[in-house]
């Protein structure tokens, strides 16, 4: 078993004791690091571990070898439905992933996730787009991909779906950040859409270990990871009121540069009008009326914005 499995299913291990969360992993992972140059992970280590600065034992050496053995035979029965995992602490890691302080600790992932530590813009926007927004985001999406970015986005009907599309009409990489498990797509219609994008090469990628459902509070934390993934965020159409402002704050939160589309006036519009002022004059981002000046944003260096 490779150095990389031991401490993956340690810390899986480790990651069930009661009241052990996120944070908790980041503090014993060098602790377990450790234990693997000094080649010693047994149960009664990591036990020792787990029960450091305690008088009641948070758990047992038998509970540990159990869970040990559960988090091997969940990572073989993940890999046969195309499910891998990997920790911040390994190198396959996304890398812009690594630079938010809330990034996760274990990363689930479906397909190829090489291409995340690459440039990639994030194409977000409302469930409900008017036509012109769907298609400008479909547009877009592909024109992008033929630059050389990837397309990364949310899997959500509307602006979401239109900008997975697009990249792979134009025969480049998508990636689509999951609110729950991978053992599920939401929404059903986008089943077909999912495989689509691994059958060319991108990816479905969540923070949750499958058999996890989605919930309100799991989506508005997938837009922090829609925007890390990503070197710039774009937003094609939203409300002040829309989930997507939720990505537009991470983006400048985590110094990405933030555009929006501002489209020919249509009465349809109108309804987005106020979130094009918000973004501007709070958010400080970039309004975008054609390719060109789209072509120029994403082109902008990330460095000279901060």
């Amino acid at each position: 078993m490779s150095v990389n499995m031991k401490f993956l299913f340690a810390m899986m291990a480790l990651r069930r004791v009661n009241r052990f969360g996120e944070r908790k992993m980041f503090e014993l992972a060098p602790g377990v690091m450790k234990m693997l140059d000094e080649d010693e992970t047994s149960p009664s280590s990591l036990c020792r571990l787990a029960n450091r600065d305690t008088i009641t034992p948070r758990c047992t050496i038998t509970e540990i070898r159990s869970w040990l053995e559960k988090s091997q035979s969940e990572c073989e029965e993940w890999a046969e439905d195309g499910i891998k995992v990997t920790t911040a602490y390994s190198t396959d890691y996304p890398s812009l992933l690594k630079e938010i302080p809330t990034h996760p600790f274990f990363f689930y992932f479906k397909g190829d996730i090489a291409p995340l530590s690459r440039d990639n813009i994030a194409i977000v926007g409302t469930r409900e787009p008017t036509s012109e927004g769907r298609r400008q985001a479909k547009s877009i999406g592909k024109e992008l991909v033929k630059e050389g970015y990837g397309i990364v986005s949310g899997l959500a009907l509307g602006c979401d779906t239109a900008g997975h599309e697009g990249a792979l009409d134009g025969k480049g990489y998508t990636c689509a950040i999951l609110a729950h498990g991978l053992d599920i797509v939401t929404p059903a219609k986008n089943r077909e859409l999912a495989a689509r994008i691994l059958e060319n090469g991108g990816a479905l990628v969540s923070e949750h270990k499958p058999g996890v459902p989605p919930t309100r509070r799991y989506y508005a934390m997938r837009n922090r990871i829609q925007s890390a993934l990503s070197s710039h965020v774009l937003v094609i159409e939203t409300t002040v009121t829309g989930g997507t402002m939720h990505t537009a704050r991470f983006a400048v939160e985590q110094k990405r540069p933030l555009g929006v589309l501002k489209l020919s006036t249509t009465d349809d519009e109108n309804l987005f009008v106020e979130a094009v002022a918000e973004i501007k004059e709070t958010l400080s981002g970039i309004v975008l009326t054609s390719m060109d000046e789209v072509l120029s944003f994403v082109r902008s260096d990330t460095s000279e914005e901060e």
